[in-house]
């Protein structure tokens, strides 16, 4: 399957309003990425032989585009991006869209002298980045065949963030089991390292803990780049 990362597409969609507040806040941008890899029917399908992404595991959807090819959809995720400078109310913001981004508030303190957002006064200390933009990170999803060959996942998402925002002051995520049964969510014995799992994965990107059950990465202090680097020479990309 490593064969195919050669033909990956990378989609990015954002959305951002003009004016208003709280969720449309013009200050903000929900955005949603995708990796796709686009196949046409072959050989293989006519001898009988199974696709590839027809395999179990392979794809989160696939989507036949003609008569000729299809799209096979391996890694979804999806987020938001503030802009310091901008936002009315971060707060709102956040709040405003769900529990979960409202997780996301600890991170912003109050307002310069310039009257820009800015993060919590020790957190401010620690980051380095001079961007001027957060970037939070909700969901990303890999589609399980891809999962354990060195970085898959992690590459995708480094690259997407790239064009999310070429220079973030921050990026964060709550790295959390999405995958893992709702029912097995109160079972400890499951739970804790299915999450420790996650965590992990964002460890090796550069992301380390930071209040509640947040996790941040600078940009700037090269331990991403490093990470990113190294999987790319791993995977041969």
């Amino acid at each position: 399957m490593l064969a195919q990362l050669q033909w990956v597409e990378l989609h990015l969609n954002s959305q951002a309003s003009l004016a208003g507040s709280d969720e449309t806040d013009p200050g903000t941008s929900d955005w949603w990425t995708k990796a796709t890899v686009r196949v046409l029917p072959d050989e293989d399908e006519a001898d009988g032989v199974e696709p590839w992404y027809e395999v179990e595991g392979t794809a989160l959807s696939t989507k036949r585009l003609d008569e000729e090819s299809i799209d096979v959809t391996i890694f979804e995720a999806n987020g938001l991006t503030i802009d310091l400078q901008h936002v009315e109310d971060v707060h709102d913001a956040l709040d405003a869209r769900s529990e979960d981004y409202a997780k996301f508030i600890p991170l912003f303190g109050g307002r310069d002298q310039f009257g820009f957002v800015t993060l919590r006064a020790d957190l401010e200390d620690q980051i380095e980045s001079l961007g001027t933009h957060v970037v939070i990170i909700d969901r990303v999803q890999l589609a399980p065949a891809w999962r354990g060959l060195g970085g898959v996942g992690r590459l995708l998402t480094a690259r997407l963030l790239r064009w999310v925002c070429a220079d973030p002051r921050l990026v964060a995520v709550l790295p959390f089991p999405i995958d893992l049964d709702r029912a097995l969510l109160k079972d400890d014995s499951v739970f804790e390292p299915a999450l420790e799992q996650v965590r992990r994965t964002w460890a090796a990107l550069g992301f380390r803990p930071d209040t509640g059950r947040l996790w941040v990465m600078d940009p700037s202090d090269g331990t991403h780049q490093n990470a990113v680097t190294q999987i790319e020479k791993t995977l041969d990309l």
